[in-house]
């Protein structure tokens, strides 16, 4: 893989949850060169096989859903790109010379059939289903020892605490956390926020600076910028967008890039729960590095299962765990706040650790806040998909 086309994975890959392994099934640009000189960026709803090379089982899949069902896989086997692909001298990836690209489509075809005749279509078998982690499907159960227990799975006390008291209600848990995060007076105060951001120190080879624009309601435009290369990802209100300077695939808006940036939009994480989310419930109580957090789970409006840990004592949110709906199967995710300071009356988190399943290829960085300023006039129009890259 080139150095140039490097950045241009690493920086793309910052933007979002799973953006995924470009290609594991035969999906590579049509345009030598990542299309540099292409008059129009692909569309997400074009066909995958419209926007890329070499798609064999993945017809008419939109090109939105490609970048999540590719990340399900790769985290499935606990694999990368080069597991599947080999870069050929146009730059693309079309090439079928490695033969676990060849069984990947043999894979593809058989879970395509089980699902459809015994589960009526929905994805209940997937990859990790034999999989979990290993390139090598796992066939025999972990022998224990005849007196040892069984591994203890973390687990969330539905009931109430241990002492029989009963769980608060999901209103008094977000009240506790918009006064912990300083008031609601406070949060309707701020009109505007630009926050700048690099990578945390050994997360990532980048020296990266990104800036975020969030306006309410709603808004928020994502900027990213190395030499020679600009991206941009936006929600005005209404529509949400992506473009490259290279109006390339790399801009391409799929369908985990966007619910990313309705996560962005946000003007502190979780504000969305009371007004748009379904199926909103307390989930119990669970432990999260010897700190105890009520549990809120729902149904956000792009689709994904979510659920948000709140300190017990502090009110402040620690972590919130993402499932990602994907052609394939849900991707996981799970986004750690930490550091919380107070910036205008209103508290921040500096700190923002992402994860997910098996460490796959994709994920956005985990970064640290270097600046924040608030109530900085922003005009609407910036949030407005640009007519031309600048």
């Amino acid at each position: 893989m080139d150095q140039q086309f490097t950045w241009r994975v690493s920086w793309r890959a910052r933007l979002a949850l799973p953006m995924g392994i470009l290609v594991v099934m035969g999906l590579s640009s049509d345009r030598p060169g990542i299309a540099q000189t292409s008059p129009q960026p692909p569309q997400p709803m074009q066909p995958a096989e419209q926007v890329f090379k070499n798609i064999q089982v993945l017809n008419g899949m939109h090109a939105a859903d490609l970048q999540g069902a590719m990340s399900f896989i790769a985290s499935s086997l606990g694999v990368d790109c080069d597991y599947c692909h080999r870069q050929d001298k146009e730059g693309t990836f079309a090439s079928d010379i490695v033969p676990a690209k060849l069984r990947a489509r043999e894979m593809i075809r058989m879970v395509r059939r089980i699902n459809q005749e015994n589960f009526h279509g929905e994805n209940r078998v997937t990859c990790f289903t034999c999989h979990q982690g290993s390139t090598a499907p796992v066939s025999l159960a972990s022998v224990l020892l005849s007196r040892a227990p069984r591994p203890a799975e973390e687990s969330v006390k539905a009931a109430g605490n241990a002492q029989g008291e009963p769980l608060p209600s999901v209103e008094q848990v977000l009240d506790h956390y918009v006064q912990a995060l300083g008031g609601q007076a406070a949060l309707d105060a701020v009109k505007t926020r630009i926050i700048k951001t690099a990578p945390l120190a050994g997360t990532s080879s980048e020296s990266s600076i990104e800036e975020q624009f969030q306006k309410a309601p709603g808004k928020v435009l994502v900027v990213r910028q190395s030499e020679g290369y600009t991206f941009w990802a936006g929600f005005n209100g209404h529509q949400a967008w992506a473009q490259d300077s290279l109006k390339s695939y790399w801009g391409l808006l799929n369908n985990s890039e966007l619910h990313s940036v309705m996560r962005d939009s946000e003007m502190y994480p979780g504000s969305r729960i009371r007004s748009q989310y379904t199926k909103v419930v307390v989930g119990g109580k669970q432990e999260i590095n010897t700190r105890d957090t009520f549990v809120i789970a729902g149904t956000s409006p792009e689709g994904a299962r979510e659920k948000f840990f709140f300190d017990a004592r502090t009110g402040l949110l620690l972590r919130r765990h993402i499932e990602e709906p994907t052609a394939l199967g849900w991707f996981p995710l799970d986004v750690n706040f930490e550091g919380y300071r107070e910036v205008d009356g209103v508290k921040i988190p500096f700190v923002v650790r992402l994860s997910s399943a098996g460490g796959a290829w994709g994920v956005r960085t985990s970064y640290m806040v270097l600046e924040v300023r608030q109530n900085v006039p922003i005009a609407d129009e910036k949030f407005d998909h640009p007519t031309s890259a600048k």
